[in-house]
């Protein structure tokens, strides 16, 4: 590995005679070329590395395996510049060892070398002969290092470097690039939240930032980045999910009703995009997402207080790492591609009747998880409250270590209910598992104004769930009394499956939202079946559960899978299904669906189909 300059064992050319040999060669050979731009979803692990190498190898010529490493995602500071460099001849040296390690399977070269390019700042991009190696032929890949797109484009947009690296890929150079480094890989080009933007609100419209490629200004991917195809990455590790869906959705409109294909990577995975058109080989220690929102005509709206994403069959495919020969995607005909056949999608079928209207007198608000007293839900299960003008409001808590934290957890929301509330009316919670809710009780809660089931923690319910008496508890509330609201384990359990593993916390759910979308990664066992025909996730944004919602889908594909966000709620009746406060209600319909173990253990789903429903938005 050495920086900047020419090879030790090789004579370099004059930067002059290279510059002239770059206005020839794209015409003598570009057109037999293959190009190919190998996103990494984030990391520098040492499969990825390793996966990266085979296919500049598989593409390269000559003894020596050319490899250029551009930095210019580092920063352009100059006080940390020697830093920078610094980091960056280290990353050099981990794709040259990399390199050098699955060489020995491949017959005919010598040695793998990775040279820095002193690509860090406009004034670097502007000097021809910072990038005049990507005029050499003998250069067979490039990667381009993480940190941050919008400074990477700012350095190489327009300029001689953009130019040179645009003749290397027209000539098959293969690039790659991690993190941020994969994002500026499509032209139009995803660049972070606004301000007030987080993975939890990013379905509403003013959270994400994209610099299209079609508005005329600088900001923009690569000029011969994917035209399109947006990628985004860190996708299950930072719940990314909604945002690709907001871009994809906005897409639509910038491209005049033509949504761009959204490709999300995780983290310490990559995938080759040969000839702008063939996705194949996924590689590495996850999948990737596709979301079409052209096959099935999808439908997009903004709406809601905060112009929040309601879109109708989207189509998504989740592919993890297969043989290439059995598993390709088709980029522009939008179709998955197993075994060499054409892996289409029928009409979609209309719900089973009724599905999510509820029998009975009852209306039923299953909740996302109310993590704020004062939000939508909260206030309007008090409002529906008040309107008997007064009566007994009972809480019932399940899913903790025990019964006395089961009551502690009752008590602490009748606490916030009875806040709230007037003299008129009686608030009292319950613990499951003690004496007091038996047999003898459950009368009463027919003749309440409100009940509340709220639950702890997911992997705490199977005690409750296969208790038959609870069971019968929950029905006759569901069916007899007036109001029902159940909220975070709690609504997990009231469909046909549930998840059963523990509750993410602030250490690990970047971790776990990776592990999700893992076959094993998720164990699944019956729910309550008081709703019949679907499956329910609370908290799907807020936690980043959206690998839940596919390996939900996959156990049961005639199962209908609604994932529910924070302070919002799916609200039953026997009139249909609607959705209430503040976010997203997610539905996945995998009745189509093929499902696959991939060769490292991820989910491999194709064909599913997911809806999306904004506050104020019939659910049906």
């Amino acid at each position: 590995m050495r920086v900047g300059g020419g090879r030790r064992w090789r004579l370099m050319l004059p930067v002059s005679l290279l510059l002239l040999l770059s206005l020839l060669v794209p015409a003598l050979g570009a057109a037999q070329s293959e190009r190919t731009l190998v996103p990494i979803g984030g990391g520098y692990t040492t499969t990825s590395l390793e996966e990266f190498s085979r296919l500049v190898i598989e593409h390269a010529d000559g003894d020596i395996v050319l490899i250029l490493v551009n930095p210019s995602s580092y920063g352009d500071d100059p006080d940390d510049r020697a830093e920078d460099i610094d980091l960056a001849e280290g990353r050099t040296q981990q794709i040259e060892d990399a390199c050098n390690s699955v060489l020995v399977d491949y017959d005919g070269f010598t040695a793998c070398d990775a040279q820095l390019l002193l690509l860090f700042d406009r004034n670097d991009a502007l000097n021809e002969a910072n990038s005049a190696l990507y005029y050499d032929e003998e250069t067979d890949g490039s990667y381009i290092l993480g940190g941050d797109q919008g400074i990477a484009m700012h350095v190489l947009a327009n300029s001689p470097a953009e130019e040179a690296m645009q003749t290397a890929y027209e000539n098959g150079v293969v690039f790659g690039g991690t993190s941020a480094g994969a994002a500026i890989e499509s032209q139009d080009m995803i660049n972070g939240y606004t301000d007030d933007g987080w993975p939890y609100n990013a379905l509403e419209r003013e959270m994400v930032i994209i610099w299209w490629a079609n508005d005329g200004d600088d900001e923009r991917g690569l000029i011969f980045g994917s035209e399109t195809i947006i990628f985004d990455q860190h996708f299950y590790e930072r719940g990314r999910f909604g945002r690709l869906l907001n871009i994809v959705a906005q897409s639509d409109e910038q491209y005049a009703g033509e949504s761009r294909l959204g490709v999300g990577v995780d983290y310490g995975t990559g995938v080759a995009l040969t000839n702008e058109s063939i996705l194949s080989g996924v590689f590495g220690d996850s999948s990737i997402a596709i979301i079409d929102g052209e096959t099935l005509e999808t439908t997009f709206e903004w709406n809601g207080p905060n112009d929040t994403l309601s879109a109708r069959e989207l189509l998504t495919h989740i592919v993890g790492p297969h043989p290439v020969e059995q598993l390709t995607y088709d980029a522009d005909r939008r179709m998955p591609v197993l075994d060499g056949e054409d892996l289409a999608i029928g009409d979609v079928a209309d719900w089973p009747r009724r599905l999510l209207n509820l029998p009975g007198r009852s209306t039923l608000l299953l909740g996302g998880d109310m993590l704020e007293s004062d939000g939508a839900v909260f206030q309007d299960f008090l409002h529906r409250v008040k309107e008997r003008r007064s009566g007994d409001v009972v809480v019932i808590g399940v899913g903790t270590e025990s019964v006395r934290d089961n009551q502690l957890l009752a008590a602490n929301y009748a606490a916030e209910l009875d806040a709230q509330l007037n003299a008129n009316y009686s608030v009292s919670g319950y613990g499951y598992g003690s004496e007091a809710i038996g047999p003898g009780f459950w009368s009463r809660l027919v003749r309440a104004s409100g009940v509340v089931f709220v639950g702890g923690d997911q992997s705490l319910m199977a005690e409750a769930v296969a208790d038959d008496q609870f069971r019968m508890m929950v029905r006759l509330a569901t069916l007899g009394a007036p109001l029902v609201m159940t909220d975070g384990a709690m609504t997990a359990v009231m469909g046909d499956w549930y998840v059963t593993d523990p509750d993410p916390t602030d250490d690990d759910y970047q971790d776990v939202g990776i592990e999700d979308f893992k076959v094993d990664g998720v164990t699944i066992a019956p729910g309550l079946g008081v709703i019949e025909g679907a499956a329910f996730e609370p908290l799907v944004t807020w936690d980043q559960r959206w690998g839940r919602l596919y390996n939900l889908a996959a156990a049961d594909p005639e199962t209908l899978v609604f994932g529910i966000s924070e302070n919002t709620a799916l609200v039953l009746s026997r009139d249909g299904a609607s959705v209430l406060g503040e976010r997203s209600v997610i539905n996945l319909d995998g009745r189509q669906g093929t499902y696959l173990t991939s060769d490292n253990g991820a989910l491999t789903a194709l064909n599913v189909v997911m809806n999306l429903y904004a506050p104020g938005d019939l659910v049906e």
